[in-house]
């Protein structure tokens, strides 16, 4: 008997000294972390940026999973069944779903290279030309302006020539030392290109090998824990996918329609930069909230130098935009896949730009979502815990 008890008494003081070690530890972790955060974050950075291609490609067989199970289900059906019939076995039809989508999704960027980079080299190249000539209207007309006063007259002459001789020594000294950035850029979209090859191919892999690592994941949690926290962590899981997912995929293709009324209005509208303009609005789309606004004003600023008047049109044409998007088109595609008020919105905007910078602007919303959820479901729990306690209080 006695010894019975001094085995539970080493068995508690054990569990018990433990979990203070364990406290400890903890502790001591999470001072370390603080102190050495810039340091920890150079290396993850560091080993991200190592392995880019391998993240690019799971984040493609992420976005691309759901085209390839559209078109996997509806050749199962029909395709599929015809195989079947005829050999008598049943044929995946994995393999074609993935290269159909890649083949799709390969089409529309070089269809959309080939429809919206040479209006941007004609639009930019335009501007490089004209840009001289609209500085020196903009100051005629504020010299024109100013034509009472001489101070200010003054004042704009200097402005103007400094400016212009700053171009002129930039061109003439600087420009000419740029040679190895320039290489160095071609350099980096050569690299840009087979990332995004290797990529490409790391998702075909991910999407053909899916169900072995869902297989292999979910034998790693149930390894480390109990049936109870494991159907927890899986319906986390789900439930971030769900937001995350819907979030990403939907505010893509929110953008692409938003780039292309944008496209088809200043081509009736008859505004300068068409093309220019259109894939700036589209692509800041995609940064909730502020989107709308970062990419509204440089557009704006190109085509108030060509034309004040379109300028005016153009801003009266983005608001009207950005409220049908807002509150039609947005919505509609979107959903309530966050579940987060305008304030949160904005926190994790501001949050995702300190911690990861402009990627931080694009993912922040929908990762601030997945946290928002765990909190309020683990929030929900304790206060579950807490009721039953005080139930079970109650009726003793």
């Amino acid at each position: 008997m006695q010894q019975d008890k001094l085995k539970k008494t080493l068995k508690l003081a054990w569990s018990k000294g433990l979990s203070l070690f364990m406290a400890m530890a903890g502790a001591i972790l999470l001072v370390f972390l603080l102190f050495r955060f810039d340091s920890i974050l150079d290396q993850i950075l560091r080993v991200c940026n190592i392995l880019m291609p391998i993240i690019m490609g799971i984040v493609i067989a992420y976005l691309l999973n759901p085209v390839v199970e559209f078109y996997e289900r509806h050749l199962d059906r029909s395709l599929g069944k015809f195989i079947e019939k005829k050999t008598k076995k049943k044929v995946s039809m994995r393999g074609l779903s993935i290269f159909i989508s890649v083949i799709i999704v390969l089409a529309v960027i070089a269809l959309l290279i080939m429809m919206v980079v040479p209006q941007i080299y004609t639009n930019i190249s335009n501007l490089v030309y004209s840009f001289p000539e609209q500085i020196q209207d903009l100051v005629g007309k504020l010299m024109e302006l100013a034509k009472n006063n001489e101070k200010v007259r003054n004042a704009i002459n200097g402005f103007y020539d400094n400016f212009m001789n700053y171009i002129t020594n930039w061109i003439k000294s600087d420009m000419l030392g740029q040679v190895s950035v320039v290489i160095d850029g071609i350099m980096g979209i050569f690299g840009t290109a087979v990332n995004c090859l290797v990529a490409f191919i790391v998702a075909i892999y991910v999407l053909l090998s899916k169900e072995t690592f869902r297989r292999q994941i979910k034998k790693v949690i149930n390894a480390f824990f109990n049936e109870r926290q494991t159907n927890v962590i899986v319906s986390v899981v789900k439930e971030s996918d769900k937001i995350f997912g819907g979030f990403i995929s939907g505010k893509i293709i929110d953008s692409f329609i938003i780039g292309v009324i944008c496209f088809v209005c200043c081509l009736i509208l008859r505004m300068p930069y068409v093309a220019l303009v259109s894939v700036i609005v589209g692509v800041t789309n995609l940064i909730p909230f502020f989107g709308p606004y970062i990419g509204a004003i440089p557009s704006a600023v190109l085509i108030l130098l060509d034309s004040p008047s379109k300028g005016i049109v153009f801003i009266i044409f983005i608001a009207i935009l950005q409220q049908v998007d807002g509150n039609i088109i947005g919505p509609k595609i979107l959903g309530q896949s966050t579940g987060l008020s305008p304030f949160w919105v904005v926190f994790a905007i501001f949050l995702g730009n300190g911690l990861f910078g402009i990627v931080g602007l694009f993912i922040g919303v929908p990762l601030w979502a997945v946290v928002y959820y765990l909190i309020k479901r683990y929030v929900n729990y304790r206060i579950r815990i807490k009721e039953q306690v005080e139930a079970e209080h109650i009726q003793k």
